[in-house]
C-alpha cells in the first residue's frame, strides 16, 4: 500500500474517528440506527401532518417507500496545510436524511428575504447603495463602487 494511503487510513481510523463527534459502527449497527431514526421521523410527520402542505406530506410519504444508502464518512486532504491533514466529511447523498435536508433547506430559503442582510442579486446591492446617505468624501467611494458593480453586471449579462 502506498504511504499516502496508509497515512489516510491512519488519520481516519486513529484521529478522526476517536473524537466524540464520530463513532465507527458496523453496517448492522448503522442500519439499526437509521431504521430507528426513520421510525422517529415517520412519527413526527404523522403527528404534524396538519401543518404540512399536501405536497410536503406526499413528498415524505413517498420517501419512506424508497431504498436509501447509509451515510458515508470520508476525509478530504487539506493539501494547503503542512503536514497534510484531513477534513472529515459525512456524505448523506441518496440517504434517508437527504430527503429531510432538502425539505429543510427549502423551508430556510423561504426565510431568507426576512433577514435584514439578505442580498437578492447585484441589482439589489446597487439599489441599496444608491439609497445610502453618506457624508461628503465617502459618497465618492460609494459612487465608484456602484459604477464598478454596474459595469460587472452589464458585462456578465451581456455574455449570457
Amino acid at each position: 500500500m502506498d504511504k499516502y494511503l496508509e497515512e489516510y487510513h491512519r488519520q481516519i481510523l486513529q484521529e478522526h474517528l476517536l473524537i466524540d463527534d464520530y463513532a465507527q459502527l458496523s453496517k448492522g449497527s448503522a442500519q439499526h440506527k437509521m431504521d430507528s431514526l426513520k421510525q422517529t421521523l415517520k412519527t413526527m410527520i404523522s403527528n404534524n401532518q396538519d401543518i404540512l402542505s399536501k405536497a410536503e406530506f406526499v413528498y415524505f410519504q413517498c420517501s419512506f417507500q424508497l431504498q436509501h444508502r447509509l451515510l458515508v464518512f470520508y476525509g478530504l486532504p487539506k493539501v494547503h496545510k503542512s503536514p497534510i491533514s484531513l477534513c472529515h466529511v459525512v456524505s448523506n447523498t441518496n440517504s434517508f436524511l437527504a430527503v429531510f435536508s432538502i425539505w429543510l433547506d427549502q423551508k430556510m430559503k423561504d426565510l431568507l428575504p426576512l433577514i435584514k442582510s439578505y442580498i437578492k442579486n447585484s441589482s439589489a446591492v446597487i439599489s441599496d447603495l444608491n439609497e445610502l446617505i453618506l457624508p461628503g468624501s465617502q459618497d465618492l467611494y460609494r459612487r465608484r463602487y456602484i459604477y464598478v458593480q454596474e459595469y460587472r453586471y452589464r458585462h456578465r449579462t451581456a455574455r449570457r
